[in-house]
């Protein structure tokens, strides 16, 4: 049911608070400066909303924990957004209604996929009766994702434009956040688990840094070095690495860090010697890890296998059947129930 106007709905956002605690928050109001603080408080800047029309309407719908989420904005009537530099990475694209983004003076309408801004530099906008969806990506999660070697400096992060160069390039951030978008609709409490909200901002910063022209993206192939490196030794410190840190939320760029290599020597190890990836070995392990969780558990203890799943970082229970089912050849309900 939407609220009435000027009055919001579910958990309110306390003064001061970036983030908050529950993972689904509606929020409705007519009054700009309510409008103000709330997102100056989800969103850890100042922001200020100016040149109203006098039927200004604005509602927003915030779903996730964390560092990621999304959320979908209704700025209905004629308003100015000013914002000043976000931590993260924000990108919208707009179902309805005008966005023009200044300094550089763009416009931008429906279907339209954008940046909110350069990293470090403010926001400023109008907006003509628009609704967008957007995510903040994790600028460690960019980072990540940008790096080779795990402690590479990285130069100042700076996009060509604030739209991506090609439709093909849209598509490869949309296809990103249509999977992280509807798997946290299906169940907003699973991103809270450390496991899936790290997976799912690497996903989105990956296919943000793919996406979007930037001074990060990384020259491909492997370098000499690289394949040297590729050692059984270097495969041996991986592996050791990834048993004991199997649930807690590590990347390519951690387990490399570990292996004292690069993230493509760490990639040509595991391929040259196990014939697979960094990252299947760790989801084979967290699997195996799950396979235990389901055997130890004791009839009425409240173990559920959407938990497990999410717990070891398959936000898709059908899927986590589905690929337990072709490595132990039953399903987990039947390891369950034994």
């Amino acid at each position: 049911m939407k609220p009435p106007a000027g009055t919001s709905a579910g958990p309110a956002i306390p003064t001061g608070a970036v983030r908050p605690d529950t993972p689904e928050v509606e929020f409705a109001t007519t009054d700009p400066d309510r409008a103000e603080r709330y997102l100056t408080d989800l969103y850890g800047t100042d922001i200020k909303i100016s040149r109203y029309d006098a039927d200004y309407h604005f509602r927003h719908s915030w779903l996730g924990q964390g560092p990621l989420h999304i959320a979908t904005m209704h700025h209905l009537a004629t308003s100015e957004y000013r914002l000043q530099p976000l931590a993260d990475l924000g990108i919208s694209r707009i179902h309805r209604g005008v966005r023009t983004v200044f300094d550089p003076d763009d416009r931008y309408v429906t279907g339209d996929l954008i940046l909110l801004a350069q990293p470090g530099e403010p926001h400023h906008s109008r907006s003509t009766n628009v609704t967008a969806a957007a995510a903040l990506v994790p600028m460690r999660a960019a980072a990540d994702a940008a790096r080779n070697g795990p402690d590479d400096p990285l130069p100042p992060l700076r996009f060509a434009s604030l739209g991506p160069a090609r439709p093909a390039d849209a598509r490869t951030w949309l296809q990103a956040f249509d999977y992280v978008a509807d798997s946290l609709r299906a169940n907003p409490q699973t991103m809270a688990q450390p496991l899936l909200a790290g997976a799912a901002s690497r996903l989105l910063a990956a296919a943000l840094l793919t996406a979007f022209p930037n001074s990060w993206t990384r020259a491909p192939g492997p370098q000499r070095h690289d394949r040297t490196d590729a050692t059984p030794t270097t495969l041996s410190r991986a592996v050791v690495f990834i048993d004991a840190n199997a649930d807690l939320d590590i990347s390519a760029v951690d387990i490399a860090r570990a292996a004292h290599v690069t993230v493509r020597a760490l990639q040509l190890a595991f391929r040259r010697h196990l014939d697979t990836t960094p990252m299947a070995h760790l989801r084979a392990v967290r699997l195996d890890h799950a396979h235990k969780q389901l055997r130890a558990a004791s009839p009425g203890d409240g173990t559920t296998i959407t938990d497990v799943a999410a717990r070891w970082g398959y936000a898709n229970p059908s899927r986590f059947t589905a690929r337990y089912r072709q490595v132990y050849g039953h399903t987990p309900s039947h390891t369950l129930r034994s």
